[in-house]
């Protein structure tokens, strides 16, 4: 019973935390480092209180289990001997299932638990219930996809008619060739990435006008936005690689190769700028704003480059991003204009683009 415990907590629990090290980070940073206890126990009252509220919660918590759903699926199916997990006794399986897909939940779970000792000292038990039981359900939702995983290792993907027509009638811009790659190939983590970016970026925008804060809450939400990208920016990296690896033999200059990845990121980082742009707050410049949305592009062009300069696997480069989230926080907090930061980080990007594209290699 302990090798069947042991194998998949190791390849599936403690990758996923690996993985998302920094994005743990920056939440951990963002939560309590504007949020004082007493807040943190006054925003979990009013979602006790208020069911619009506590949907959002509930949406947040959908989202991020979602995402553990995804890792683990994708754990199960590049690993064949995960797959040996159906001659396992039912019981037997859907018992270590539950229990792995629990640890991976243990931030809601966490954080349900708080919400639950708030609303037992102010008697919300209906609102005590909802939680509980939206955490149950959470709790058993990944058992049917792990368990269709396991009896359909290799799904063939549906190729519709509309796609098709659209296919045979119209070509594709090369900026356009990974976004297509992303719908077809990788809607999953380009929807979790999407949706995650953008809730904090409303969250962001909504928690401006309500205390004294300055352009600095803004650049960090859009730190922890490009830090929820780093899945999509190792995508790109190892489509180019693995697809598109004769492009690097056309007489295309390395100033024009830029400009197309500054154009690519910036339609991955778009609708965070829609949302910057229409809801910024009213003391904020628009030309701050467009500083905000730079320093983000900037951040995922970093991401690139590193990539670019050495190659690693995903695992590593996730978990290799959390001294430079806490440098760029430190670099935030002590109020360098966020200008400054774009232009840096843009340069800096450039420059490791220009040493390293021609060097850079995928290794298995």
């Amino acid at each position: 019973m302990s090798a069947l415990w042991t194998v998949p907590e190791k390849l599936i629990v403690r990758q996923f935390y690996l993985q998302n090290t920094g994005l743990f980070l920056v939440v951990m940073m963002l939560s309590f480092g504007f949020l004082s206890s007493t807040e943190h126990i006054a925003l979990a009252s009013y979602a006790l209180h208020d069911r619009a509220f506590l949907a959002a919660y509930g949406i947040v918590w959908g989202i991020y289990s979602a995402h553990t759903i995804q890792f683990s699926l994708q754990v199960f199916q590049k690993t064949d001997l995960l797959q040996l997990f159906r001659l396992i006794p039912s019981f037997k399986r859907l018992t270590i299932l539950y229990f792995l897909h629990l640890q991976l939940l243990a931030p809601v779970v966490f954080y349900g638990g708080f919400m639950l000792w708030v609303g037992n000292q102010q008697g919300t038990t209906a609102a005590n219930s909802m939680v509980v039981v939206f955490m149950g359900l959470l709790s058993v939702l990944p058992l049917p996809f792990v368990e269709r995983a396991l009896r359909q290792p290799n799904p063939e993907p549906f190729a519709g008619h509309i796609g098709a027509w659209l296919r045979q009638r119209f070509t594709t811009p090369y900026v356009l060739f990974f976004i297509r790659y992303l719908f077809r190939e990788q809607p999953a983590t380009l929807f979790l990435t999407k949706v995650g970016s953008c809730l904090v970026t409303i969250g962001v925008l909504a928690l401006y006008p309500t205390d004294e804060y300055d352009i600095r809450l803004l650049s960090l939400g859009m730190l922890l936005s490009a830090a929820l990208h780093a899945g999509v920016i190792f995508e790109l990296y190892r489509f180019e690689a693995n697809q598109l690896l004769l492009l690097r033999n056309l007489p295309v200059s390395l100033s024009s190769r830029f400009l197309y990845y500054t154009g690519i990121l910036a339609l991955v980082i778009s609708p965070e700028a829609v949302l910057l742009l229409k809801n910024h707050p009213a003391d904020v410049t628009l030309l701050a704003v467009i500083g905000v949305w730079l320093w983000g592009l900037s951040l995922l062009f970093l991401q690139y480059a590193a990539l670019l300069s050495r190659h690693q696997p995903r695992d590593r480069f996730m978990s290799q991003l959390f001294w430079p989230l806490i440098a760029c926080f430190l670099l935030i907090m002590y109020r360098l204009p966020v200008w400054a930061l774009a232009v840096t980080g843009l340069v800096t990007a450039a420059v490791l683009f220009i040493r390293s594209y021609y060097r850079s290699s995928w290794n298995e």
